[in-house]
Formats: structure tokens, C-alpha cells, sequence
């Protein structure tokens, strides 16, 4: 099912109005509609405040949930990867049959590569990244603050913040953040 009637499909069995979930999510209800009538690609900062807004891991914005059990094995190779603007890819390792409090996910930069098209922030109140290769620079709240690889970063993503990879090297980071 495409994002944008997952999205819509979503709400709906949530009981939500469109105006509703926008003002949850802090969109405009315009861009909300937009969205889910296909007429434009949300952003990595959109989809983070659309799954927070219906609380769910933003890969439910891209696989179908599954029964809950109480223990789910991941297999990196299994899980879908989407590719972003920037030179950039999310792998959701975000379980699918497990209630969970946080969601990670594993962002691929590559040379010259960003996370999203400009800084920005979230309802949640901390981020966890751990750079598994390369090196990135975090855009923390007007600060450039360099990442090398087995480094690792506690941050309040409730900031204006991005990831960038400026080297000649692609980077791979480990996020987790909250639900």
C-alpha cells in the first residue's frame, strides 16, 4: 500500500479527522491533505511527526503490522530500505509483532549525503546515534558538532537538528528514538 493511503488509511481507524491529525502532528491540515492524496512526497521530519502524531514506528508508515509477539527476531537482510532525498536511506529495524517504547532505525548517508532537506524537530524528548561507520556531523541548534564512527550521541530532538556526511566516505548511523 503506498504511504500516502497508509497515511490516510491510518487515520481513519484511529477515528481522526484530517484537521485532526494535522494539528496533532503540528502540519498544516493543506499539507496533511496533500500528502495523502498523493500530490506530494512527505519529508523525514513529516514522516517523524506523522507516526509520533498516531503513535506508531514510522516503518508502520511503510509495512503492514503484524500480530504482537513477545519475541521477534530482525532480520537486517528482510527489512525494507527507502530512499530519501539527500543521498540518503532509512532502514526501519522498528519491531512488527512487539509493543515497544523505542524505534530504531538505521540511517545510510553517503558522500555528501543528508538526512533531511533542512533542520528539524520532534515531539520526542531524546535521540540516541551511534555512528556503526564513518563519520557524520550532527546540526544541533546552530552547532555542527562532528560524529566519528563507534562515537556515540545523546540529543533532544524537540531542537532543530539534522545528520549530514560532508566526507568522501558514505556513513552508517544507528538511531533510536522514543515512540
Amino acid at each position: 500500500m503506498p504511504v500516502a493511503k497508509r497515511i490516510k488509511t491510518l487515520r481513519e481507524s484511529r477515528g481522526l479527522s484530517l484537521r485532526g491529525l494535522a494539528e496533532a502532528c503540528n502540519v498544516s491540515p493543506a499539507t496533511l491533505s496533500q500528502i495523502e492524496q498523493g500530490q506530494t512526497s512527505p519529508s523525514v521530519a513529516t514522516l517523524e511527526k506523522l507516526a509520533h502524531g498516531l503513535r506508531i514506528p514510522m516503518a508502520a508508515l511503510f509495512t503492514d503490522m503484524e500480530e504482537e509477539r513477545a519475541v521477534e527476531v530482525l532480520n537486517l537482510a528482510d527489512c525494507p530500505v527507502f530512499t530519501l532525498r539527500g543521498n540518503a536511506e532509512l532502514i526501519p529495524l522498528a519491531a512488527q509483532r512487539h509493543r515497544s517504547s523505542f524505534e530504531p532505525v538505521i540511517v545510510r548517508l553517503e558522500a555528501g549525503g543528508t538526512l533531511a532537506e533542512h533542520p528539524f524537530l520532534v515531539g520526542m524528548e531524546s535521540e540516541f546515534v551511534w555512528v556503526r561507520s564513518g563519520q557524520a556531523v550532527l546540526y544541533y541548534d546552530g552547532e555542527n558538532i562532528e560524529v566519528k564512527e563507534t562515537q556515540a550521541v545523546y540529543y533532544d530532538p524537540r531542537h532543530n537538528h539534522n545528520w549530514h556526511n560532508p566526507f568522501e566516505e558514505p556513513c552508517e548511523l544507528l538511531l533510536i528514538r522514543q515512540r
